[in-house]
This record gives structure tokens, C-alpha cells and sequence, in this order.
């Protein structure tokens, strides 16, 4: 497959000069050029329209010839073309995907040098290819920007967009839950017809598209980043589901204290305290603590 979009970068005149001096030792080069070669020497002759008439008559009660192709010039041809159209078509529409797994951060660079944190359980997709004319990134879960000076591009959700204009934030999208905190310089997000500015310390809440109140960020960074989160009155389904991504685990939660608010700070890297946390704010207790499953129960 890299082949293909190399080769599809090639016939596009778009590699750099490292790109095509690595291209141009491959052991298939030569193949390549002389087909490039070949190709762009197929050009209509000039017409002499006199001759042709004189032709056409000369010729008009002789029987038809049909010239044949030789088959396998057919077929290789045949072949080369969907060759061809195939490895520009990955090449046109490949795109760079960075994931971070349950109980793992994952830290990468676009292409214009802006830094990008995904937390876990958590999936970026963007095209590096054409990012000068495609500045766009597909969030699925929770990432932190640091924007590289002067650079502009998407954040994409499937609960509204974020707009970047030089600044440090950070996005969140889970289920029915998006969150939005500006941490330096200056975002625009944009989410049900509805666009809001945010500057430093400021943000945005929306669950199941309505918005709602939550303490102004004071932090320099998410407190994720350090592998701690802060909660204001969120449902504690929703805190054992980040739970169960930090520490790659399964919790069975009594249906019931679902919809329990949790509020305060919950570390992200100890386990144990984390759910003494829990037990003790709501009354319950472990009954079983298997492996990477863990039951709760009402005491």
C-alpha cells in the first residue's frame, strides 16, 4: 500500500527531493519511468486532410482490415491503468489515524508542529498528505491542543466543531457530553447553529445539546494531562466510564446510583484510592475484584 501512494505522489510531481531520491532507488523505478516515459509520448499525428480523402476514395470498395492488439499489450495496459487509478485513489484519500488505547495517553505533532494529547479511549484522524489545503482534525474521545504559532485548523466532533486561532484547549466528546476549556489565545465552537468565543479560563458544556454550568478553568493544562480529573456535578455513570478507560478495567455499578452526581477531584493513576472514593461517598462496597473486572454492590 505505500508503494502505491508513493507512486501515486510521484505521478503527481508532488515528492520533495529526499521523497524522490528515495523513489528513484527503488528496484521498480526504471519500469515506472519508461511506463511515465511511454505514456506521455502518446500524442495525436496532425491531420492532412487532403491525404485522407485521397485515401478514403483510393480505399472505399477495398473490405475492411481489423487491426488486432497483441493481447498481452491489452491486458498490461488494462493492468497499469487500474494500478495507476488504484494507488492514486489510497493515495488521495489516505489518511493518518493516532489512537490512544484504554489506560494509555498517546502524544503526537501534526504537520504544521502543533502538539496534540489524546487521552485514553480516545482516536484522531486527519490527512498529513494535503494538510496545507485540509486543515481539519476528526476528534473521537478527548485530545489537548498546543497550537503552533500562527497555525489555523479544525477540530471536528460529532457534537460540534472547534475553530482553532492560535491557542491552547482542550476537547471532549462522549456520548451525549461535550466539553470545551480555552487555556490560552482564543477558540470559536461552533455546535447547533450556535458560535461562542472563548478566551483564557473560559468554556463550554452542552449535554444532550443543552448547555450547562461548570466552574471556570483555572488550571494552566487539564488536570488530566497529570492523570487526575476534576467533576462538577457529573452523573457517576459517566465518572466510572472514565474509570473503567484510565485503568483499563470493567466496573458493574448498581444501576440505580447512576444518575448520582459526583463532584471533587478523582485520581486517574491509583486505583485504589479511586474507588475508596467512590464506595465511601456512596455507600457501597467491593464484592469482587477479579482481574480487570471489579462488582460493586449497595451496602
Amino acid at each position: 500500500m505505500k508503494e502505491d501512494i508513493k507512486l501515486a505522489k510521484w505521478l503527481d510531481g508532488k515528492m520533495d527531493e529526499k521523497e524522490l531520491q528515495e523513489f528513484e532507488a527503488l528496484p521498480g523505478f526504471e519500469t515506472y519511468r519508461k511506463i511515465k516515459e511511454y505514456s506521455g509520448a502518446f500524442t495525436a499525428p496532425e491531420a492532412d486532410t487532403d491525404t485522407i480523402y485521397q485515401n478514403i476514395t483510393r480505399n472505399k470498395n477495398r473490405k475492411n482490415k481489423v487491426v488486432k492488439l497483441t493481447p498481452w499489450f491489452s491486458k498490461i495496459a488494462a493492468a497499469l491503468i487500474v494500478m495507476l487509478g488504484t494507488a492514486y485513489f489510497f493515495y488521495a484519500t489516505h489518511t493518518t489515524n493516532e489512537i490512544a488505547v484504554a489506560g494509555e495517553h498517546t502524544e503526537f505533532l501534526l504537520p504544521d508542529n502543533s502538539s496534540v494529547v489524546l487521552n485514553a479511549g480516545s482516536e484522531a484522524e486527519f490527512r498529513a498528505w494535503n494538510w496545507d489545503s485540509n486543515r481539519k482534525v476528526e476528534l473521537y474521545g478527548e485530545a489537548y491542543f498546543k497550537v503552533a504559532k500562527g497555525q489555523k485548523f479544525d477540530v471536528v466532533t460529532t457534537l460540534g466543531k472547534v475553530t482553532v486561532m492560535g491557542t491552547e484547549f482542550n476537547v471532549k466528546a462522549r456520548g451525549n457530553r461535550f466539553d470545551v476549556v480555552c487555556f490560552e489565545g482564543k477558540v470559536k465552537v461552533t455546535s447547533n447553529n450556535t458560535e461562542t468565543i472563548l478566551t483564557p479560563g473560559k468554556s463550554v458544556s452542552l449535554e444532550n445539546g443543552k448547555s450547562i454550568t461548570t466552574p471556570k478553568e483555572k488550571g494552566i493544562e487539564p488536570s488530566w494531562i497529570n492523570y487526575e480529573v476534576h467533576y462538577h456535578d457529573e452523573r457517576l455513570a459517566n465518572v466510572i466510564a472514565e474509570m473503567e478507560r484510565q485503568y483499563n478495567i470493567t466496573i458493574n455499578l448498581p444501576k440505580e446510583k447512576g444518575d448520582s452526581e459526583f463532584n471533587g477531584p478523582l485520581p486517574m493513576n491509583n486505583l485504589d484510592i479511586a474507588l475508596e472514593n467512590i464506595t465511601t461517598l456512596y455507600n457501597l462496597k467491593v464484592v469482587k475484584k477479579d482481574g480487570d473486572k471489579i462488582i460493586l454492590a449497595t451496602e
